[in-house]
């Protein structure tokens, strides 16, 4: 790396200083290439750090806290090229397959897109507005969780009152498994056609040994268009030309394009049937037909009434023309229509959502068949949801009669781009069926969208609302109107103290609560004992980062809740040892499967010895930060607990690496975590 760049990416040293301020940018005459630093000439390129991180689904950290929360991935580098485990990173809340293991996990959609595997995204904005052509990730550790960068238009594709915002996404790929060793990640793009200073990483940690951390986010771009995005502009209109529902209006906008792309007259092909050209461009051949005279026109749609279909989905990534009710079944179709409706129902079950409406274009047949309700008794639309607007909810109603289960995870956006009303709307007329609701991190949902779900979800028994900052304590009341509530995901709210314990007397069936990182809730003791006295059938339960849950809540809980299998007690600095809580929790919940103790310093060995004795059934256990615990404690537990797949022994004083070799020799069933600083 030349001096010039090391100037601009040298570690700071003022830590406090490193959030909040707007970072210097820097001119270059070279355009960084991602294969080779020895860059080629170009002028009016700029690079900049991020400046702020503006949303995020998940974060390791406290809210109150810098440590290994989303904010430190705003401003220069502070750890890199280190390698390991350090508070000032960027670091999500999970990693590896563990919590999709467990009571608590998520339903799985059967619709969902193949190559749709993101699990947590983080937003950051920029000071300048460029034309992005390299951006450089700086991962300390565990790379390899970046699957997907999108930019944002925060010009001209981005307004409130017409509720659109443009995102294209400049790079795809899958999760990797990497060398433990720090990186700079810089994919290669697909430019964008517009300036940008808004960027949106997805994350899936699924193949990350441990916790992945990102240091810091670099962008290099120009402030005007390089000389070919005009050409790429084109091109991207020919794409979203697909939407139009004549085909001849289609190819005569197409043969406009292509000559404003000033192709070469000369290197026409031969016609075909006579009316059809073959122009040369970069990307090959192009079939063009000559437009239609307005007679011609004027004759077919006297000669064919096409009626198209109301529902308006195109702004999914896919073609939803509707097929004409004049439309005639092709003979050589396959037979499908010889087959009973049942079959043909059973095949299409397979398609994805994407799959199922393109299906829905191709005869009148599928088209009735793509249509039907019972094709979408469960709808995922968190895959597309910078696509997602009313209109498209408007478009799904007319199918969804029989909607059991949906996921609107992520939608909406910074722009609101899916209305109060049109969510309204849509659950009064697919509500009632609801049993699966995923809102996480919808910016659209208010006190009035909790109405809506009280007033129209009388079946819901499923509702994930975490990261939903518009919405607090009085909001959440309305959910007593849906007394058969069995799972309610709160991690990250504003519910409070007195509004929690309220819904909890209503939720007699819950089975599963996370009210992790919920920093209104002053009380967890009185939590813990409205859930002891009213939920007997509570399964799981996520206490994460609960400062105030102390040893009498956790022994309350578990004399209530015997049938607990996943309880996540970690960074609760209130339990105390000596209370013998913890002992008296696995002596009464003997059905656990998973318990996190993270960074509960005071528990001992006398803590593992009865978890060894009675929890036979323990899958993962986390023990990290741990000071008192000996190394006979430890391998007491890996002896004892036959189902153990995952231990985190990180940072625990008394173990050591050569230990940790030792055990995964001995018991090479278990993923056994040793965290790490270098």
């Amino acid at each position: 790396m030349s001096k010039k760049l090391l100037s601009c990416f040298g570690r700071r040293k003022d830590r406090t200083s490193r959030v909040m301020a707007s970072e210097s940018i820097h001119a270059y005459s070279a355009l960084p290439n991602s294969g080779n630093r020895e860059c080629q000439q170009k002028p009016s390129l700029v690079s900049q750090f991020s400046k702020e991180v503006t949303d995020f689904s998940s974060q390791y950290g406290s809210e109150t806290s810098i440590s290994y929360t989303a904010c430190n991935l705003a401003g220069r580098s502070n750890i890199y090229p280190t390698y390991g485990d350090f508070t000032q990173a960027c670091v999500f809340r999970t990693y590896g397959p563990w919590w999709n293991e467990v009571p608590s996990s998520r339903k799985k959609f059967n619709k969902r897109q193949a190559d749709f595997c993101s699990e947590d995204f983080i937003e950051v904005s920029f000071d300048i507005e460029v034309y992005p052509c390299k951006l450089e990730i700086w991962e300390t550790y565990n790379p390899g969780a970046v699957v997907k960068i999108v930019a944002c238009d925060s010009s001209s594709g981005s307004d409130v009152d017409s509720g659109k915002a443009r995102w294209q996404t400049i790079w795809k790929g899958e999760p990797e498994e990497c060398p433990p060793k720090s990186r700079i990640f810089s994919p290669p793009l697909t430019n964008p056609f517009f300036k940008t200073k808004l960027i949106r990483l997805e994350l899936c940690s699924v193949k990350c040994h441990y916790y992945t951390e990102l240091d810091c986010i670099v962008m290099y771009g120009s402030l005007q268009p390089f000389p070919d995005l005009e050409h790429l502009s084109l091109i991207q209109q020919m794409e979203e030309y697909k939407n139009y529902s004549e085909p001849d209006n289609y190819v005569y906008m197409i043969t406009s394009l292509m000559n404003q792309i000033s192709v070469d007259a000369s290197s026409q092909g031969e016609a075909l049937d006579g009316n059809s050209t073959i122009y040369e461009n970069k990307e090959g051949t192009v079939p063009v037909l000559e437009p239609k005279g307005e007679e011609e026109e004027k004759e077919e749609e006297e000669e064919e009434e096409v009626e198209v279909e109301g529902d308006r989905v195109e702004e999914l990534p896919i073609d939803t023309t509707a097929v004409t009710q004049d439309d005639t079944i092709v003979e050589d179709n396959g037979f499908f229509d010889l087959l009973p409706e049942e079959v043909i129902q059973v095949i299409l079950s397979y398609l994805d959502l994407s799959s199922l409406i393109n299906t829905c274009c191709t005869c009148r047949l599928l088209q009735k068949q793509c249509s039907d309700s019972l094709q979408y008794t469960e709808l995922n639309l968190q895959p597309y949801w910078y696509k997602v607007d009313s209109s498209v909810l408007a478009s799904f109603q007319s199918r969804c009669g029989h909607l059991h289960h949906l996921n609107l995870s992520w939608c909406g956006g910074r722009n609101n781009t899916v209305s109060t009303a049109a969510f309204d709307k849509f659950l009064r007329m697919c509500g009632q069926e609801l049993s699966t609701l995923y809102l996480a991190n919808c910016t659209f949902v208010n006190s009035d969208v909790m109405k809506c779900i009280a007033n129209f979800c009388p079946k819901l028994k499923d509702l994930d609302i975490q990261g939903c900052s518009k919405i607090d304590g009085t909001d959440l009341l309305h959910l007593q109107k849906i007394p058969n509530l069995t799972r309610l995901n709160l991690y990250r709210s504003l519910v409070d103290t007195n509004s929690l314990v309220s819904l909890i007397k209503v939720f007699k069936n819950l089975e599963a609560l996370n009210i992790g990182s919920c920093i209104r809730i002053n009380n967890f003791d009185e939590v813990c004992l409205a859930l002891g006295k009213n939920c007997k059938k509570l399964v799981s339960v996520d206490f994460w980062r609960s400062k105030t849950i102390t040893g009498d809540g956790l022994v309350a809980l578990a004399q209530g809740c015997p049938d607990l299998e996943e309880l996540d007690i970690g960074w609760c600095p209130g339990l105390r040892s000596g209370s013998a809580s913890l002992i008296q929790l696995v002596q009464t919940c003997t059905k656990l499967k998973k318990l996190f103790l993270t960074a509960n310093r005071n528990v001992c060995d006398v803590d593992l010895m009865a978890i060894s004795t009675h929890s036979r059934q323990l899958q993962q256990l986390d023990i990290l930060g741990t000071r008192e615990v000996t190394r006979d404690a430890v391998l007491r537990v890996l002896q004892n607990c036959p189902k153990l797949t995952m231990f985190d022994v990180s940072f625990c004083m008394s173990i050591d690496f050569s230990c940790v070799e030792a055990w995964k020799k001995e018991f090479p069933h278990v993923n056994i975590k040793k965290s790490c600083q270098h």
